[in-house]
């Protein structure tokens, strides 16, 4: 039987399906393999490489995943440092979505301060959301990222991706971050929301791509795209 990670030789249509609806479905062309130890699946995988504009030589790098590394903010910077672009995807139940940023998480100088930097940010959908994986864009002041210090915190969480997006979020305001980075907050302005969206939503029409919008996801996973 074939590895998870062997190559895909032929055209293969997968249809993705949740609860007794088809959700999505994917050409596979030629994978060149997965990355070692990564959580996404063949067609998650095929997805985000189309969503980053790659071929068949793109190549990502799985740095850090919850389940493998540890649920810190520490065991996260431990294992990223200062590489980038980075991909951030977080599953929740049936869904899988996330963020590109160009410029990797910086620090601040002092532990326990917070850094704000713009870079380019976007959001992508990989299932549970859309018919297929779908690249959902940020605009004006949502192109921004903020990481606070080991001991700091920004919003009472320790990173804040696009404006809308907090991994390690307490719920506390001014106090500290939750002490597991899979705590999340998140939710998408109307206008950001492509067309065929079909998760949640909340009544003032914002998308909720974890499926509320404060929710401990089950997986955080953090990739090197390299270019």
């Amino acid at each position: 039987m074939a590895t998870r990670r062997s190559a895909v030789l032929l055209l293969i249509t997968v249809v993705l399906t949740a609860a007794g609806r088809v959700v999505g479905q994917v050409h596979l062309r030629g994978l060149q393999g997965l990355p070692d130890g990564t959580s996404l699946s063949a067609f998650e995988y095929e997805g985000l490489v189309r969503l980053l504009k790659g071929n068949d030589t793109t190549r990502l790098t799985s740095l850090y995943r919850t389940s493998v590394h540890g649920t810190t903010y520490d065991d996260l910077l431990d294992r990223v440092g200062d590489a980038k672009p980075l991909v951030f995807v977080v599953r929740n139940g049936e869904y899988v979505f996330g963020a590109v940023i160009s410029e990797g998480i910086r620090l601040p100088d002092s532990s326990t301060g917070y850094v704000m930097y713009p870079c380019k940010v976007w959001w992508f959908s990989l299932a549970g959301h859309f018919e297929k994986p779908i690249k959902i864009n940020l605009y004006g002041q949502e192109q921004i990222v903020y990481a606070a210090g080991r001991e700091g915190h920004i919003d009472g969480a320790n990173v804040r991706i696009g404006g809308r997006m907090w991994l390690g979020w307490s719920g506390l305001g001014p106090g500290r971050p939750a002490d597991d980075i899979r705590s999340c907050r998140q939710y998408t302005t109307g206008r950001n929301v492509p067309s065929g969206y079909t998760g949640e939503r909340e009544e003032d029409e914002d998308a909720l791509l974890g499926g509320s919008k404060d929710f401990m996801a089950e997986e955080i996973e953090v990739l090197h795209w390299v270019q």
